[in-house]
């Protein structure tokens, strides 16, 4: 089997969760865009880690415990949609979120503790967006959008009315998760065999300390 990757993620709160999720099943049924729904719906704060040989989670799940703990809810939204267009066959829509200093830091605390364990020649890990380059989003379309230019604005089109009437308005960054991921190609479309389970879930208290 090949080696699996480990992810952090902010997981958005229930009255975000629905409307998310059957968005990815929409643009996946409407537009063959099924890349994002792979994932449960998420906002990266640390992608694809491949851990250093001998390192598993256990090694750095008490350490997460202990920020989780000390770390309060803060305050986030969904700011505008985004559209990414790497070239042909691979375009993204984004949804952006508000990126404050206080989610700078906890990305940030959440790299320190898993980068002892990282493998060096990590595959995702130096392009991994980190500190000013870190821009907080959840994704609706991951790679795939169409590049048919009439097709791409009727999905741009439904993503923006999305958000407009769904998405809109502050919410609290509480809910993490710890994903484990298995492909079978990594190194390249790695999302066609995309798979993964979910090991530990945390809720980030209203105080520290709580």
């Amino acid at each position: 089997m090949k080696q699996p990757y480990y992810g952090v993620y902010l997981i958005p709160p229930p009255h975000l969760l629905q409307p998310l999720a059957a968005a990815h099943n929409f643009l996946a049924s409407e537009f063959n865009a099924q890349a994002a729904g792979r994932f449960m719906v998420h906002c990266t704060v640390k992608g694809f880690t491949r851990l250093s040989d001998g390192s598993t989670p256990t090694d750095f799940i008490p350490a997460l415990d202990r920020l989780f703990a000390d770390t309060p809810a803060f305050p986030t939204g969904i700011t505008e949609v985004k559209m990414l267009n790497f070239g042909p066959e691979r375009i993204s829509v984004l949804l952006e979120m508000a990126k404050t200093d206080a989610f700078d830091q906890f990305q940030q605390n959440i790299w320190e503790v898993l980068k002892p364990y990282t493998a060096p020649d990590c595959l995702f890990t130096p392009g991994d967006p980190f500190g000013p380059n870190f821009r907080p989003h959840i994704s609706l379309v991951q790679y795939d959008g169409p590049s048919d230019p009439g097709l791409l604005t009727q999905l741009t089109d439904y993503c923006q009315y999305l958000f407009e009437n769904s998405l809109q308005g502050k919410w609290f960054a509480r809910d993490m998760q710890l994903i484990e991921f298995h492909s079978q190609d990594w190194p390249g479309e790695w999302w066609h065999t995309l798979q993964y389970q979910q090991l530990k879930g945390w809720r980030l208290p209203d105080k520290a300390g709580n």
